[in-house]
């Protein structure tokens, strides 16, 4: 009998081409690929599902996927077989079995980011995990991230190439604190809603970094917020924030 096997993973977004399944790859695996190849090496073929994509050198604390499979061994014991081939890039941290009708992407109710950055100089070896960006006060970038809770439609917010054709988000949190990594002083953003729209959440940093600069007005931003088609180009942000820096945190379901 088939079960629905519930894993929680935890990635370093940088050795991938991103979370979701892709054919032309030029020998770089998503965490996709990467996974359902580690299960056929312990006699398991199944196709995963993930709550959402990342994209590549985006990282993930709490992905959460899951697949349907015959149980051959005792899930500890299935879940040490993975980890000792996913190891050192991919790791589970938790392995259950869940209701049939359980899907990790349709059954999310909210989807959490963490967007960690300095200003501070970094050593090589952070470079991965930690963004680099130029910003303003921290109560700048408070002000700008608070114009994005609350429910809109963010289709000037999202990369060309979206298969999705419903722009309309409910951001219900967004914060900045302040964080201690390895010594380093940093910034850490909070972002949750039900969904995000592709890059969605880089798009956003990069207009408050923007905004904390005085680089774009708050006006210009909320009218950028509001779908304002009248918005000159010049006027709008569609740049990256760096990859590097963000984790997706948590999903609540």
């Amino acid at each position: 009998m088939s079960c629905n096997i519930v894993c929680i993973i935890a990635y370093d977004g940088s050795k991938f081409c991103g979370f979701s399944h892709q054919k032309h790859t030029k020998g770089v695996l998503s965490v996709a690929n990467f996974f359902e190849l580690t299960l056929q090496k312990i006699g398991i073929k199944a196709k995963i599902i993930g709550s959402g994509r990342t994209d590549k050198d985006v990282h993930a604390t709490n992905q959460v996927i899951n697949f349907h499979a015959k149980l051959y061994m005792p899930l500890e014991k299935m879940k040490k077989l993975l980890n000792d081939r996913l190891y050192p890039f991919v790791l589970i941290k938790r392995i259950f079995i869940a209701d049939s009708n359980f899907h990790a992407r349709f059954s999310a109710k909210l989807r959490i980011y963490r967007y960690v950055f300095t200003q501070a100089e970094l050593l090589p070896f952070y470079n991965n995990y930690i963004a680099k960006v130029r910003h303003g006060d921290i109560s700048l970038l408070q002000t700008a991230l608070n114009e994005f809770i609350g429910t809109h439609d963010f289709s000037l917010f999202k990369k060309n190439g979206s298969e999705t054709k419903d722009f309309i988000r409910t951001i219900v949190k967004a914060h900045i604190f302040p964080a201690k990594i390895h010594n380093i002083s940093c910034l850490v953003a909070h972002i949750g809603a039900n969904g995000f729209l592709r890059s969605q959440v880089r798009i956003m940093l990069k207009a408050c970094f923007e905004f904390s600069l005085g680089r774009i007005t708050l006006q210009n931003l909320v009218r950028q917020i509001q779908n304002d088609v009248t918005l000159e180009k010049s006027l709008c942000v569609r740049e990256l924030a760096p990859a590097c820096g963000l984790y997706l945190h948590r999903i609540i379901y």
